[in-house]
């Protein structure tokens, strides 16, 4: 069976799941658009990217031509096809461009899309398109506003509404019409996704080798954050509280892991005592998990209707702490008072969940099987 990843590589993801694909002896190559300086990196990975607008435009074309010809799974990562999808939005590439330019980039996209989209539906007895879903490539306002109700975190992701959200759904729908089955990374997702979606756990390695830290024995408690982005993550209000405890006496310090490497990010996570993820989205991120492998505690802010496509099990044994805008000050000063024997209990238990529910080994053998089963459907002949 060929299996072809594309095109971006976020949170790690992709690239774990494509190699333990391999290891069930599929044939599967691994497609991005550009390098990602904080995942994991992999020589593996083919790169569209280059120093030429143009190169990198023929190499996109390759590429979909390839994906036409070649696999008989076509797994599309981020929410997203090989094309950048320019919706009714403004799309970050545009920016840098003068109005007429604009005008010219989004023809170009549109029609690069539309051409995307029939070579998927001309070869779609040959292969089957999976797709997965990460985040914001498929969030919007609504997932928000009904977890948020006590808090004033709600107001700033109203403000995703309008032309983002109608730019969202165009693509969802776009891309359903192509998908033979579609995974969701984030619970919360499953909301605005279309039916038959499915809740999908991170494939990370974290859990495959952990390592229990000691206890740091610094005279300040440190607290990392990792803000990839400030307004989905709360960072404003995390800063805020953690100014608060300084101001009233505590020893605390707040280490924002922004801009580096994952090497270099890993480093600071074994010298914190407590990681913030985040306290908008209802859901945590592979960073957490990378985290609670180090044995230490984890605060993220996790609810919402979404939650129901999780399986209760695995609801029940979260390790990580459960806290909005307004408990994060509670829940910070509970983790500081924890005994080494509570914090001991609490690293063990973090381990145990990470090796029952984000073994990538397990993750990969589901969507292997998902694959036989589509292309067992459509009567390829692949097994």
């Amino acid at each position: 069976m060929r299996v072809l990843h594309c095109p971006e590589e976020v949170g790690s993801h992709p690239i774990v799941l494509a190699k333990y694909e391999k290891q069930l002896g599929l044939n599967v190559y691994s497609y991005c658009e550009s390098k990602n300086p904080f995942v994991k990196f992999s020589n593996e990975i083919n790169y569209l990217e280059s120093n030429s607008l143009f190169r990198k435009e023929v190499k996109r074309w390759k590429l979909i031509l390839r994906s036409f010809v070649e696999p008989d799974i076509l797994h599309l990562n981020n929410g997203r096809f090989i094309t950048p999808y320019f919706g009714d939005s403004t799309h970050p590439r545009e920016l840098k461009f003068p109005p007429f330019f604009r005008r010219v980039i989004r023809f170009y996209a549109y029609c690069l899309v539309r051409t995307e989209i029939s070579f998927h539906r001309l070869g779609s007895s040959r292969k089957a398109i999976f797709l997965t879903f990460q985040g914001s490539d498929a969030r919007e306002t609504k997932c928000f506003v009904e977890k948020h109700q006590q808090s004033g975190l709600a107001d700033n992701m109203i403000r995703r509404s309008g032309k983002t959200n109608r730019s969202i759904r165009q693509k969802k729908m776009l891309l359903a019409g192509i998908a033979d089955k579609i995974y969701s990374l984030n619970p919360d997702l499953l909301e605005v996704l279309p039916k038959g979606s499915e809740f999908l756990p991170y494939a990370t390695e974290a859990g495959l080798n952990p390592k229990i830290l000691p206890l740091n024995q610094g005279s300040e408690f440190v607290i990392g954050h990792a803000p990839t982005h400030r307004i989905m993550k709360g960072t404003d209000a995390i800063i805020a509280t953690i100014n608060e405890l300084r101001h009233s006496g505590f020893k605390i310090r707040l280490e924002l892991i922004e801009g580096l490497s994952h090497a270099e990010a890993q480093k600071k996570f074994e010298q914190i005592d407590l990681f913030v993820d985040q306290l908008v989205g209802g859901w945590f991120g592979v960073v957490s998990l990378e985290v609670l492998a180090l044995g230490k505690p984890v605060i993220c802010f996790f609810k919402g209707k979404g939650l129901r496509f999780v399986p209760p099990e695995m609801l029940n044994e979260i390790p990580i702490i459960n806290a909005n805008e307004l408990s994060l000050k509670d829940k910070i000063l509970k983790v500081i008072a924890m005994n080494p024997d509570q914090k001991q209990f609490l690293a063990e238990r973090s381990i145990k969940f990470l090796r029952k529910w984000y073994d990538p080994r397990k993750i990969a053998q589901r969507v292997v099987g998902d694959y036989r089963k589509v292309l067992s459907s459509q009567d390829h002949g692949i097994i």
